[in-house]
């Protein structure tokens, strides 16, 4: 079918963009001079790309379906639904295809990226570096323990979300004990030296779920069943030796999920608002 053209229910077409495949964007003028505009769907082509409510919707005129100034954002919602959608679809399937590459060891960070330089000591009175593995390392700033991970590693291991909860100095990423749950639980998957760091993955679950549930929604809205984040009943913050040490030494600490109460955590907060709606 060709693009609309001639008469329409709103007068002359001047103008018939095709703004999706079959849909139209129309701009014609009355008699009376008047610019009116409009969506136009071809009749045979509906069923495939609209919903059956959308369809009853419009004004029939011949081969078309006509939606105008009232209607016309129902097609063109329906539409970007179908993209997104798409996208999702493109983006699970392209990390699924990404990770099995990771998994069967076929990408070498080292080989491909080179060695990561160290990140810089934090103060002359911080403690030095101590490496995780290439492009990972825990760090010490202002006697507080930070999880680092190299832009290397993040840009090309981690998806977005986990990124935008880090704050960035040089090239590396600076997670605080708290925030690392993120990376470490994705870096885990993919290195057995991250793996290896955990302590209890109860609490790293149970960390994710209380303190980053738009961490969680994002994550578990591309992965497969059996991949999504569970929801786990155990404490907080004690995934690591680190924090398990803290408690120990230290009887007035208390979990993270207390914390928050009391004095929220802005790098978590800042990241959560980045965006995603799921």
């Amino acid at each position: 079918m060709n693009h609309p053209s001639g008469e329409s229910i709103w007068g002359n077409i001047n103008t018939a963009l095709e703004v999706a495949l079959n849909i139209y964007l129309i701009m014609a003028t009355n008699e009376t001079g008047l610019e009116r505009e409009g969506i136009m769907v071809p009749k045979e082509k509906a069923k495939e790309i609209l919903s059956d409510k959308a369809i009853s919707m419009a004004e029939r005129d011949g081969d078309w379906l006509c939606y105008g100034e009232d209607t016309k954002d129902i097609p063109m919602y329906e539409m970007l639904q179908r993209r997104v959608t798409a996208c999702k679809r493109m983006e699970a399937k392209a990390m699924e295809m990404m990770e099995e590459i990771r998994r069967d060891g076929k990408l070498s960070l080292t080989d491909y990226f080179g060695e990561c330089a160290p990140p810089a000591q934090q103060g002359k009175d911080s403690k030095a570096p101590v490496e995780v593995r290439n492009g990972v390392y825990f760090v010490q700033s202002g006697g507080q323990d930070f999880f680092a991970v190299h832009e290397a590693v993040a840009d090309n291991f981690m998806s977005d979300v986990a990124v935008a909860f880090g704050k960035r100095q040089d090239e590396y990423l600076l997670y605080d004990l708290n925030t690392a749950a993120i990376p470490l639980y994705e870096l885990s998957q993919l290195f057995d030296e991250v793996n290896d760091l955990i302590v209890s993955e109860d609490s790293l679950l149970s960390t994710l779920n209380t303190n980053f549930k738009t961490y969680v929604l994002y994550y578990n809205e591309l992965m497969e069943e059996e991949a999504k984040i569970p929801p786990v009943n155990a404490p907080v913050s004690l995934f690591l030796q680190k924090q398990l040490d803290r408690s120990a030494n230290e009887p007035e600490y208390i979990d993270f999920k207390e914390d928050t109460a009391k004095e929220p955590h802005n790098q978590g907060e800042e990241a959560e608002d980045f965006g995603y709606e799921p």
